[in-house]
């Protein structure tokens, strides 16, 4: 059986109306009466039908949800999480790119534009002398520490100074390196490539020498480093060559002010070339230099 259950509200009127199953609804309502359910109904109510006694409601039509649905809970424990991860993920990500740029951060001024050689960059050189550890380290001078690198893109191995800290004069000294050997073109003067600042660094880049500095050889108590007589006086000519050209053969006169044998350097050939010229001065040629105090520093 099919039943209708209509109800106007404007008219109040209830009518009920029967037919058997697929027949359409009849014209004439079965019951029909007046009643004002607004009285009798104060709420949102739902009508069903069951031709039984007992009402089997699971079977009955499911309720139409009124009012917000409960949030997972599997979202509510699992999206607050997901967003801290994120939020300490970029903050992380963000403190270390800064640590990184930092890392690199180098100073440039403008007297660099006038004077000096190429310029490295400090990230070439960090990672030449792989992060300047001390299995790298070539020995300490009496301005900083010199270490052994190779450069990445031309495999050209180099040797790299880093003026100390501590060093009062250190500018002034790396200044006048930069000015003077920069331009300097000689088979006895070690060859400056460049240079790099980066706060209070300052870095200076060579070519590497393979035998070190003359005082190891002088000095040494190992038979296999003793320096023949040839060998020395080959080495004191080269010297001489090199002071020659810095004193009368370039445009200025550079006085080095600090020749020992541990400035002097010895090639794959065992040729004496004159390093460090972080006391060096420079002067026009037919001019007086005037030195009013002793320059130098201390050695064996």
């Amino acid at each position: 059986m099919q039943v209708w259950l209509e109800y106007n509200g404007d008219s109040r009127q209830i009518n009920v109306t029967i037919a058997p199953i697929k027949m359409a609804k009849p014209v004439k309502p079965l019951l029909s009466t007046y009643c004002n359910l607004s009285t009798v109904l104060t709420d949102m109510a739902y009508v069903g039908f069951s031709s039984s006694t007992a009402i089997d409601t699971s079977k009955l039509p499911k309720l139409p949800f009124e009012g917000q649905k409960p949030r997972s809970k599997i979202l509510v424990i699992t999206l607050p999480i997901a967003t801290a991860t994120f939020v300490l993920v970029m903050v992380t990500l963000t403190i270390l790119f800064i640590r990184r740029a930092l890392r690199y951060t180098e100073v440039r001024e403008d007297w660099e534009f006038e004077f000096g050689p190429h310029r490295f960059s400090y990230k070439d050189l960090f990672h030449a002398t792989e992060g300047f550890k001390d299995k790298s380290l070539l020995g300490i001078g009496g301005f900083g520490r010199v270490y052994k690198g190779i450069l990445p893109m031309s495999k050209l191995e180099i040797a790299v100074k880093r003026i100390s800290h501590d060093s009062n004069q250190g500018m002034k000294e790396f200044v006048a390196e930069i000015v003077s050997i920069g331009r300097l073109q000689h088979r006895n003067l070690v060859q400056l490539h460049g240079y790099c600042r980066r706060k209070s660094e300052l870095i200076l880049v060579y070519d590497y020498m393979s035998n070190g500095s003359l005082d190891k050889h002088l000095y040494s108590q190992e038979n296999n480093s003793a320096l023949t007589w040839a060998q020395r006086f080959q080495i004191v000519k080269g010297v001489a060559s090199g002071l020659l050209y810095l004193h009368e053969e370039w445009d200025q006169v550079i006085l080095h002010r600090d020749i020992k044998p541990s400035n002097v350097l010895l090639d794959d050939s065992m040729n004496g070339r004159l390093g460090d010229f972080g006391l060096a001065r420079l002067y026009d040629h037919g001019t007086d230099p005037q030195t009013t105090h002793i320059i130098g520093t201390l050695d064996t």
